[in-house]
């Protein structure tokens, strides 16, 4: 046999054995397929504008229809994984310092489901058109078992797009699922990319709300508006942790979506996320930029969005106590519950954490809140027999600071320090400022300002004390940088004082808030929601740190701590805000701007040796409060 015989049926039988190795691959993957394969395919979409039908065009919508589904899937994903490394962090208040996470504390568990859920996605594929063999086999697969497969038409007009898709292996209520979706119907679309992404997000919602109570209850058109406003917000959200932050138009992108969410909420929106999402991007905007009625509207929202996931009660779901309990003590129960004061004992909370606080306050106390042992309350005996309860902490050895609230006019602003005649002042350092064990003399007045009209907001005591055991009550570390100050909003914080009786807040936030105990150490978090007034520190301004923190009356003079480093004080708490439906607020004025009016005499007292300018005149604020 010639040599090129032998070479000839050497290379026919080559290509035999690859023929045959490439079939019975075929085979094993129409076999799998059959039995096995989960995978949801998008098949065939024709596509007609004005009635010509377009082969390109719909190839396209297909390939766009699969982008938008897995793009959506992976950025469900990412931020899932991303709050479980928030969680996961020792520090949780200090993750991701570029990009903070959204406020957390609202949660009601809703969107960490939906996020977990995302994670269990079938993935979708294109349907993919082979040899003539592998369509033979396609066709007989058909015949046995019904495709997991997408299939639809697209009508695009002058005035807009329409998508009718079909998924053959969709829920149906009659098989015992909660939803029907094999059919879905995408009209009144501006364009085929948006119209693509709501054919994948309709699948979405169809494979997610299947056997979901909560998101069955949620139409597919509201489920993917909010959706759609989600992924751009959350492009906006990494785009304002860039060095130059959002641009203008990127800030009117902000607006518009909130706007669009304004007109689902107005339409009486099932979608709890939607409240949520309004709130999470006022956040994205620059201080100076929310106004009073956006905080509200923000607090409120987040409000909305952790009651509408509320747990029942076993006599609400009985239905003996659902109709006849009013929704305001549903919220303030709520409010309580996401803002709430904690007891403590030394510099331990001892009160069960609040799921929803449980990981940002860990760190706080594994190692203690150092600024807990040097706050204590201050009781003023009145010459009447009255007693007043405020709360101050040492910022020195025997030096503490308070509010200037109650002291006596003639010993305010002046130019050296004033004995305390005619009053008996006292401050413990103890737990229970009610009932103290050991308290201490107030000697003098170091220095006192008092003036909280709307002119001028400005407060602060330094009191001497009698004595002073530094070791077990060390001074705090006070912020003197105003370079810092802005850098506090959208932080998590807290403030440690003693809640007392007497408060105007309504009674049903109160209870569920502090019981019927009073006067008591107490830490209470919340979140610093913005900067009054908002522009750079100038010498002539003192700032106003306002939260959401659950204050009331005696907690006035108490420090205000940013969680990310909780041995440094940054804020003198002086007073709250609350009007019924018009939100809940405390306001702290800037330690380091307060500092900076602080005559010399006064500045020395705190830190010895520290060279001072002399205290400019104070700018007007322009804010209006209550003390609490």
């Amino acid at each position: 046999m010639a040599i090129s015989d032998v070479v000839a049926k050497l290379l026919y039988t080559a290509v035999l054995t690859v023929v045959c190795l490439g079939l019975g691959a075929v085979f094993v993957s129409e076999i799998q397929r059959v039995w096995f394969d989960k995978r949801l395919y998008i098949g065939r979409f024709d596509f007609f504008e004005t009635g010509e039908a377009k082969a390109t065009e719909a190839k396209a919508f297909a390939r766009q229809i699969a982008y938008h589904h897995r793009a959506f899937k992976t950025l469900l994903d990412q931020e899932r994984q991303r709050r479980e490394r928030a969680n996961e962090s020792e520090n949780p208040a200090t993750f991701g310092a570029s990009t903070p996470l959204p406020d957390s504390t609202f949660g009601n568990g809703n969107l960490d489901a939906l996020l977990s859920s995302a994670n269990d996605l079938t993935s979708v594929e294109l349907t993919v058109q082979g040899i003539n063999i592998k369509e033979l086999l396609t066709w007989l697969r058909e015949r046995v078992s019904t495709p997991n497969e997408l299939t639809g038409v697209v009508e695009k007009h002058p005035t807009g797009v329409r998508a009718l898709a079909s998924w053959t292996r969709g829920p149906l209520r009659s098989e015992g699922h909660r939803v029907d979706g094999q059919v879905l119907d995408i009209a009144g679309q501006p364009d085929v990319e948006r119209a693509s992404f709501h054919v994948a997000c309709g699948l979405i919602w169809a494979q997610l709300a299947a056997d979901d109570e909560v998101l069955s209850k949620v139409s597919r058109a509201e489920f993917c508006a909010w959706a759609e406003v989600w992924s751009q917000y959350i492009d906006l959200r990494e785009r304002s942790a860039t060095l130059t932050g959002l641009s203008p138009d990127s800030l009117e992108s902000v607006k518009k979506l909130r706007a669009f969410l304004d007109r689902q909420v107005a339409g009486s929106t099932q979608l709890a996320e939607v409240y949520l999402l309004r709130a999470d991007l006022l956040d994205l905007l620059p201080a100076e930029q929310k106004t009073q009625e956006d905080l509200i509207q923000a607090q409120n929202d987040r409000l909305q969005y952790a009651m509408m996931g509320r747990k029942p009660t076993e006599p609400e779901k009985q239905g003996v106590a659902l109709t006849a309990r009013a929704a305001p003590p549903d919220k303030y129960e709520v409010m309580a519950q996401v803002r709430p004061a904690l007891r403590m004992q030394d510099d331990r909370v001892s009160d069960v954490f609040p799921e929803s606080w449980q990981q940002l306050l860990k760190s706080g106390q594994d190692s203690g809140f150092p600024v807990s042992r040097a706050t204590g309350s201050l009781f003023i005996q009145k010459p009447d027999g009255k007693t007043t309860y405020l709360t101050a902490f040492a910022v020195a050895p025997r030096v503490i600071m308070t509010v200037g609230d109650h002291v006596p006019p003639l010993m305010l602003d002046q130019d050296r320090p004033q004995p305390l005649l005619g009053e008996t002042w006292r401050f413990t350092f103890d737990d229970d400022g009610g009932n103290p064990k050991q308290s201490h003399l107030v000697t003098q007045v170091i220095f006192a300002w008092h003036d909280t009209s709307s002119t001028a907001p400005r407060t602060i005591a330094l009191l001497e004390l009698a004595e002073h055991d530094t070791q077990r009550h060390p001074p705090v570390t006070l912020e003197w940088n105003p370079e810092s100050v802005k850098s506090h909003v959208d932080q998590y914080v807290y403030v440690i004082g003693y809640p007392s009786e007497g408060s105007n807040l309504p009674k049903n936030f109160l209870r569920p808030l502090l019981g019927n105990t009073y006067d008591v150490r107490r830490l209470m978090p919340g979140r610093v929601v913005s900067l009054t007034p908002g522009q750079e520190p100038r010498p002539s301004v003192v700032r106003a740190l306002r939260s959401d923190v659950s204050t009331t009356v005696g907690v006035a003079g108490a420090p205000l701590v940013d969680l990310r480093d909780d041995k440094v004080v940054v804020g003198l708490h002086f007073a709250g805000e609350w009007k019924e439906n018009q939100g809940k607020f405390a306001l702290a004025l800037s330690m380091a701007d307060l500092l900076a009016t602080l005559p010399e005499f006064a500045i020395q007292r705190i830190k010895p040796g520290t060279i001072q300018d002399a205290p400019p005149m104070v700018t007007p604020l322009g804010d209006s409060s209550q003390p609490q």
